[in-house]
């Protein structure tokens, strides 16, 4: 009996014993993983249209139709508008309507069509930019035009030259004539979409070595009414937004909009530059915008330099950035376009071109900027909407669009960070089993990565460090 006793005992200690090891043998807390973080469509909720993406011609595409050989002219030209591989897809030309006269322009590349007093008409003048245009529009027929001049013809200025001064006022009917008639010759005749005319490239800045012109508030007020008037009386003012001029920056584009007492309601569309003095009251404007010009000439990064990957990336980041700001601020008032400066420059040393020309050895350099820009153009095309995108990562900023026939959804994503990011992705389509991957890096150039795949319209992807990302459902 006392032997059971005992035994019984012994297997009881051993007992509780095996139980405190097998405790202490147990981890003192489970590890969760972090939740990834998250990125957010809500394609019911809409804000602006899309115009679109662009740059401008100018000058320099004279240098590509005269000094690059055919094969190089094509590549370039297929960089620039084609929308497929590892092209940019851009869908709008910013045109210059040039205003010299062969006495001040001996080249004869920038020779206005009416550039002395009695205004004979010479339509031969122009033809890089249209040879330009044509070349786009063989790659993307619905190709919009933007034109804007940098000064009037100088026997309308009281400087009697293109390079700075004011338009006199007696010629206020003349030069929107003067512009009107442009327009209607090239939409008529021509056949190009110009489908917005600004009055006057940056009208606050005057300068010697270029065509520009000074305007006060007053006299932009005026010149505006007159143009209106003009384009009406050609019967083509409904075909045509007439924008505010041009301002170097936002600060100076909400100036001129506010000190337009008569004629701010015939402005169709707000366009500026983005240089300097941010001002995104300018964003609470309900009218449509267009950001018209951009480059890094003027930034502390303002050197040309695609040979240094990492230096080059970087201004890619860095523009890929000032777009997200530029379609996202303001919700529906934000802008609808965003245009670069040149598409292609020659012998360029500052960061102002997407492709620069070496016009003494016949090749060319693509900038990784211009790759940045078509991860925006190619899945972002005139007419979709955006649509509410929120981020839970502050270092990933997401913009977003639908197309609304078909409710299918694009999606842009910068890193910004220097480190890689996973976030999970929602709000595509449940019936959609893909999307398109397009990705600029320091290794990549808008390169066409695997499709993901969507299960619920959702997918995890990790982000590198500086870089763009584009997503486009299938």
């Amino acid at each position: 009996m006392n032997m059971n006793r005992s035994s019984f005992l012994i297997k009881v200690v051993m007992m509780l014993f095996t139980v405190v090891i097998g405790f202490t043998c147990l981890p003192l807390s489970i590890p969760i993983a972090a939740a990834a973080d998250t990125i957010t469509l809500t394609k019911g909720t809409t804000y602006q249209s899309i115009d679109g993406f662009g740059a401008a011609a100018n000058k320099p595409v004279y240098d590509l139709q005269h000094t690059m050989s055919t094969g190089n002219q094509s590549a370039i030209l297929d960089k620039l508008f084609l929308n497929s591989g590892s092209n940019a897809g851009l869908t709008m030309i910013r045109w210059e309507i040039n205003p010299y006269k062969l006495s001040e322009d001996a080249s004869g590349i920038e020779i206005s069509y009416c550039g002395w007093n009695n205004c004979t008409e010479d339509w031969t003048t122009d033809s890089h930019q249209r040879w330009f245009a044509d070349q786009a529009l063989s790659r993307y027929s619905a190709m919009q035009f933007y034109a804007v001049p940098w000064s009037p013809p100088s026997w309308m200025k009281d400087t009697a030259t293109v390079k700075g001064g004011h338009l006199l006022s007696a010629r206020y009917a003349d030069y929107a004539n003067y512009v009107a008639r442009w327009v209607q010759k090239y939409r008529e005749d021509f056949g190009y979409n110009i489908k917005w005319l600004s009055i006057q490239n940056e009208p606050d800045y005057e300068n010697p070595l270029w065509a520009t012109a000074r305007y006060y508030n007053a006299e932009m007020d005026s010149v505006i009414g007159e143009v209106d008037s003009a384009l009406t009386n050609k019967g083509i003012r409904s075909q045509v937004k007439l924008t505010s001029p041009e301002a170097t920056s936002e600060n100076v584009a909400m100036n001129f909009l506010n000190n337009m007492p008569t004629n701010k309601g015939l402005v169709d569309y707000v366009a500026y530059h983005n240089y300097g003095n941010d001002n995104s009251t300018l964003y609470a404007e309900t009218k449509p915008k267009l950001m018209t010009e951009y480059n890094f000439k003027d930034e502390a990064n303002n050197l040309w330099d695609p040979g240094n990957t990492t230096y080059d990336n970087q201004q890619a980041i860095d523009l890929a950035v000032r777009i997200h700001r530029a379609l996202t601020t303001g919700g529906s008032n934000a802008a609808k376009g965003f245009l670069y400066w040149w598409s292609v420059g020659s012998n360029e040393s500052l960061a102002q071109q997407l492709i620069n020309l070496d016009t003494s050895g016949g090749t060319y350099a693509t900038s990784k900027v211009l790759y940045a820009m078509g991860n925006f153009s190619r899945v972002m095309r005139p007419g979709y909407v955006r649509i509410q995108t929120v981020s839970s990562n502050p270092s990933l900023l997401v913009v977003a669009t639908r197309i609304n026939s078909t409710s299918k959804a694009q999606l842009v994503v910068i890193n910004t960070s220097s480190s890689d990011i996973t976030a999970t992705v929602s709000g595509f389509s449940t019936s959609s089993t893909a999307a398109s991957k397009l990705k600029t890096s320091v290794t990549d150039n808008l390169t066409n990565m695997t499709d993901v795949t969507l299960s619920g319209g959702s997918f995890t992807q990790t982000f590198s460090a500086k870089s763009v990302y584009s997503f486009s459902e299938k």
